[in-house]
């Protein structure tokens, strides 16, 4: 599977709701809907598990669909924020960094920073 980075540098390759849509995994989205429902406290029903990737046209996971980082890099043809001008200093991606559980954001900061040195 090739590697897809979202606006954010999230590995969408590497995201669980992306693996089970692209597999059309059921039992797998069932899962993940049940921890994500604990993780956030909230009811996230396991048909709403579907995402094909940040910059696909199509279904977007929850927040993905909303998210101020994936809009802002849109609107700015932006492969993603490593690319941007902006990037280290921009308040909409260290918001989002802030609120993403804390390993996520480790993860999407190192693929970030590869991607500003050209890695």
């Amino acid at each position: 599977m090739e590697n897809l980075i979202a606006v954010c540098g999230l590995n969408c390759s590497e995201c669980n709701a992306f693996i089970a849509t692209k597999n059309n995994d059921m039992t797998r989205k069932e899962e993940i809907a049940k921890q994500w429902s604990s993780m956030y406290n909230a009811v996230i029903p396991p048909e709403s598990i579907n995402c094909v990737g940040c910059k696909v046209e199509g279904n977007h996971i929850g927040y993905c669909s909303m998210c101020e980082v994936r809009k802002c890099g849109l609107s700015k043809n932006a492969a993603n924020c490593g690319l941007c001008t902006s990037y280290p200093d921009c308040n909409i991606l260290n918001t989002f960094l802030k609120m993403a559980p804390e390993e996520g954001a480790k993860k999407i900061k190192d693929n970030l920073e590869k991607i500003k040195a050209g890695i």
